[in-house]
């Protein structure tokens, strides 16, 4: 059989045919040409503890189309939803929310809504980090555009369906939310993938907006391809008294780079952000949160956990920053990992820097070894070892479940856990 070459998407080439077929505005598709001219300087965020291999840039299709109507979640019954299969995209909002809310594809959104994505988008992104977020931002083929209206209490979930259907497809999907005074909402983000270990990269990013007095529930649900490489960010901007509830699970991809940053930028703004992460076989994850309090009583609240087996590893990296105006801050960071075997990996590494006295600051962080003695204890009480290593894990991770405060979306995660106990 014959080698199948692909054509080489870093290309001017590639960026004008897609700003061409979405009709983008010139401002659009400059900033498009700014990250592609740096691509070649950047490079992979890898660190001590992760080297990414076997990612090929060049052999990726950011035109591949998909089929929304067939994804592996049911989104029938819901409300309001968006389903982006590939590059192709479906969206529903029930009549009774049409006068709450705004839920599009972005590219729609710079047509119909251009002034307000131009004043907000890409203004908390840097796409110079790494050579992800400038790929990202070079060859953006997707992404959600949501504003929700000032003083709008919705009481049903906004879904965000995301998923990969074609093997060396390239999905860069920019997500920007708009969250209006006094609203309170919730957006499930669920990814998902109908592939085995085919290649494939995704990067995903989400700048939400706050705006004074609002609440919203951010919660990720990841269950990707074991051959997919995915690169995220959610990046929260507060206005005063504006709270945010980040609640990610990790399931899928081979490498997974991720980074959850809140900027507290206004007197009584909060974060809380939980993660769990569950890897196997060679999966390796990195994970980031990150918390900068640039105002007085700003609050956070961070909760890592991570069980890893096989080969897999997991690298926690928990950074909170308060600043010398941020006195009455209130910050915890909590980062703990289970090893279930001698070849897994683990690292739990926290980071405070704190440049005002008047505050509440603290840490915690643990890697270790599943107990034995537990475990034998456990059988002598009538489980098997599978069982008695599995109520461990499941003890082991009840701290993060606890802060999950939506029982549909703590009960999810727990299931997905389950289901992959024993691949």
């Amino acid at each position: 059989m014959s080698e199948i070459v692909l054509p080489n998407c870093l290309a001017h080439e590639t960026i004008d045919k897609l700003s061409t077929q979405r009709n983008e505005p010139l401002w659009f598709r400059e900033r498009r040409n700014q990250a592609f001219e740096i691509l070649d300087e950047l490079n992979l965020p890898e660190s001590k503890y992760t080297k990414i291999k076997g990612f090929k840039a060049e052999v990726l299709n950011p035109f591949l189309v998909g089929n929304p109507d067939k994804v592996l979640f049911d989104v029938g019954k819901l409300d309001i939803f968006i389903v982006q299969a590939n590059t192709s995209t479906k969206y529903k909002i029930s009549p009774e929310y049409r006068d709450k809310i705004i839920l599009m594809p972005l590219v729609e959104a710079l047509d119909k809504y251009g002034d307000l994505v131009r004043e907000k988008i890409f203004t908390k992104f840097r796409y110079d980090q790494n050579k992800f977020t400038a790929l990202h931002l070079a060859f953006l083929n997707s992404g959600v555009f949501v504003y929700v209206r000032d003083n709008v209490e919705l009481d049903k979930p906004i879904y965000i369906v995301n998923e990969v259907q074609s093997e060396n497809v390239g999905i860069f999907s920019h997500n920007l939310i708009v969250i209006g005074e006094n609203s309170h909402v919730t957006i499930v983000e669920e990814n998902h993938c109908c592939l085995g270990s085919e290649y494939a990269v995704v990067t995903n990013v989400s700048e939400i907006f706050g705006g004074e007095g609002s609440g919203i529930n951010f919660i990720s649900i990841n269950n990707l391809g074991y051959g997919i490489y995915n690169y995220i960010e959610r990046i929260f901007s507060a206005e005063r008294d504006a709270r945010i509830n980040f609640i990610g699970n990790w399931l899928g991809g081979r490498f997974t780079i991720s980074k959850h940053s809140a900027l507290l930028e206004r007197p009584g703004s909060e974060l809380r952000d939980v993660q769990i992460a569950f890897g196997n076989g060679s999966q390796h994850f990195d994970l980031t949160s990150y918390t900068q309090h640039l105002s007085p009583y700003t609050k956070s609240n961070v909760v890592m956990r991570g069980v890893v087996k096989d080969k897999a590893r997991v690298n926690f990296y928990g950074l909170v920053d308060i600043e010398k105006d941020a006195h009455d801050s209130d910050s915890f960071l909590s980062e703990h990992a289970m090893l279930l075997n001698p070849g897994a990996r683990a690292n739990a590494i926290p980071s405070l820097q704190i440049k005002n006295a008047n505050v509440r600051a603290g840490h915690g962080a643990t890697v270790g070894q599943i107990d034995e003695e537990q475990i034998f204890y456990l059988m002598t009480r009538g489980l098997n070892e599978s069982e008695a290593r599995k109520t461990i894990v499941e003890g082991f991770l009840l701290p993060a479940f606890d802060e999950i405060r939506i029982d549909f979306v703590r009960e999810r995660i727990q299931e997905m856990i389950h289901q992959k106990w024993n691949i």
